[in-house]
């Protein structure tokens, strides 16, 4: 009589294990990255150093990002979900309303945990196309949130005077103000965003009078 034996179990096992150490180098590799993209120039950043500060073999790095450009890319893509997670999409944010306390406390978080590698990449843009499609995508991302958080004050507005407050809004509500009070400034986490309130409530109120410019 032959008996036989179920290997499925095991196998699946192993799988599910090694699907596991995948994702925890993956997740290395992209915090390794963050990290040294905040600390040094893009020239300056290789796939041995990113292999080195992630724990991993450099062969690792190769297969999950290929390259440099691979590798801002994936980084790129990891943090937008996070980005989401912080200070929410487009599709996540109802209008603002008088109160302006929410936006500026999503910014907050936003720029808190997020600020200076998008300002490095903004700075840096030109160095590499990936680097100049994620600051061309963070520009677009940031006006959609724009639109979406102020549409109560942007829709009835005639198009040029639509787009005149919108930019405003988008300057007030960018990543080189928020850096400017925090940073240049000594601003606490607080006084920022009240200084962020003000002025958006400036341009709010201005979009409002009569004789708001349409072009």
């Amino acid at each position: 009589m032959v008996h036989t034996v179920n290997m499925e179990p095991t196998r699946t096992y192993r799988q599910r294990r090694r699907a596991e150490t995948t994702d925890a180098n993956t997740e290395r590799i992209l915090r390794a990255a963050t990290a040294l993209f905040i600390e040094r120039s893009f020239d300056h950043i290789t796939l041995p150093a990113v292999a080195e500060r992630a724990g991993v073999g450099l062969q690792t790095v190769i297969r999950r990002v290929g390259t440099k450009d691979g590798l801002v890319r994936a980084v790129n893509g990891w943090i937008v979900s996070q980005i989401d997670a912080t200070r929410g999409g487009p599709g996540d944010d109802g209008p603002a309303g008088d109160d302006l306390t929410g936006v500026t406390d999503r910014l907050a978080r936003h720029y808190e945990q997020w600020g200076r590698i998008t300002e490095r990449t903004l700075h840096q843009q030109d160095a590499s196309p990936a680097l100049k499609e994620s600051a061309d995508a963070g520009r677009r991302a940031h006006r959609e949130w724009i639109e979406a958080v102020f549409a109560a004050d942007l829709d009835p507005l005639p198009p040029a005077a639509r787009d005149d407050l919108a930019g405003r809004l988008a300057a007030v509500c960018g990543v080189e103000l928020w850096l400017v009070l925090r940073r240049d400034q000594g601003l606490s986490v607080a006084a920022a965003r009240a200084a962020v309130a003000d002025l958006a409530a400036a341009c709010r109120h201005r979009a409002r009078l009569p004789a708001y410019p349409e072009g």
